[in-house]
């Protein structure tokens, strides 16, 4: 990727944000709340309420917008109504279900590697997939070429206190 690193925020506690920071080697802002300011990945869960979420934070459409990230709630994605998620953004990937990571020691070290070194398994294979349609999405948008800045007062901030994005070029 270009640019400055991924920033990736979750609409709720639980929804894999840390895994799918880890995976896309960016920053981890945790839970997040209001639409002002949308990092560059929000993950939600690829339930009813997940994508109802989403919808009432979804960008107006145009260049530039986040990716949404549809955590699983099932080990198969088919099926999610992704229109229910709102317009605006730049694409929206449903993540497959990994069960191994569940008995994982180290799930997030596995995340991390997930690019680099895909494991065996169909389902780190189909994982890295999605990773790689939203680095697509990122790098095609050129989102990660500007800085991230709020569209207007009070921007979507961490839910557990002040974090410190930085924001330019990775080095």
């Amino acid at each position: 990727m270009s640019g400055r690193l991924p920033v990736v925020g979750g609409l709720a506690g639980g929804v894999g944000t840390t895994t799918v920071a880890r995976a896309l080697h960016g920053r981890d802002l945790g839970r997040v709340c209001g639409p002002d300011l949308l990092p560059d990945v929000v993950v939600t869960r690829d339930t009813a309420a997940g994508l109802a979420a989403a919808a009432l934070v979804a960008p107006a459409p145009g260049p530039g917008a986040p990716v949404l990230v549809l955590h699983p709630g099932t080990a198969d994605p088919d099926g999610i109504d992704a229109d229910a998620a709102g317009p605006g953004w730049a694409a929206v990937v449903a993540l497959p279900a990994v069960p191994g990571w569940a008995r994982s020691a180290d799930p997030w070290s596995d995340a991390a590697g997930v690019l680099t070194r895909p494991g065996p398994s169909a389902a780190v294979r189909r994982y890295a997939d999605a990773i790689g349609r939203i680095v697509t999405a990122l790098t095609t948008s050129g989102r990660l070429d500007r800085p991230l800045t709020p569209a207007g007062v009070g921007g979507l901030r961490p839910m557990r206190g002040v974090l410190a994005v930085p924001t330019g070029p990775v080095r």
